[in-house]
């Protein structure tokens, strides 16, 4: 009786164990899939502001004038150009942190690209905007400044 009794008591020991470690697993499991559902939220809502503005998605399809401010000519659009890129940023920025583990650092190079010439110049260092954002998204820009 008495070794039955060890007996059950271990093996439920050993199945509480186990179930405690297949509970951590699946909160691990559903921890980053939550972060990746939000992260690709977070971008495909910076995808759906550039399909409502191409021209700044990718400044090639407008005049984007550091010299003057303006974003085709005038100055209100080059406010909502910048507003769209500080979006893009703090948009990539945000997947990058949520899911450090996938592939963002690459979308955010290629996006970032399309606005080399406005990170490179002087206004935008002048606005001192990269103090606004994390390390590695800094990084990021500091690179396309550079390129």
């Amino acid at each position: 009786m008495r070794l039955m009794s060890i007996f059950w008591i271990t093996f439920l020991e050993w199945f509480a164990s186990i179930s405690a470690l297949v509970a951590a697993t699946l909160s691990l499991i559903l921890i980053m899939a939550n972060r990746t559902h939000y992260a690709v939220m977070h971008y495909l809502g910076q995808c759906d502001a550039a399909m409502r503005e191409p021209q700044f998605s990718n400044p090639e399809l407008g005049k984007l004038d550091l010299r003057t401010h303006t974003f085709d000519g005038e100055m209100h659009q080059f406010e909502r150009y910048e507003w769209y890129v500080a979006r893009l940023v703090y948009a990539l920025d945000a997947a990058m942190r949520l899911a450090p583990w996938q592939q963002w650092r690459a979308v955010a190079g290629t996006q970032l690209a399309n606005h080399k010439q406005y990170f490179a110049s002087d206004y935008y260092a002048k606005q001192d905007y990269l103090r606004h954002y994390s390390g590695r998204m800094r990084r990021l820009i500091q690179q396309q400044r550079a390129a």
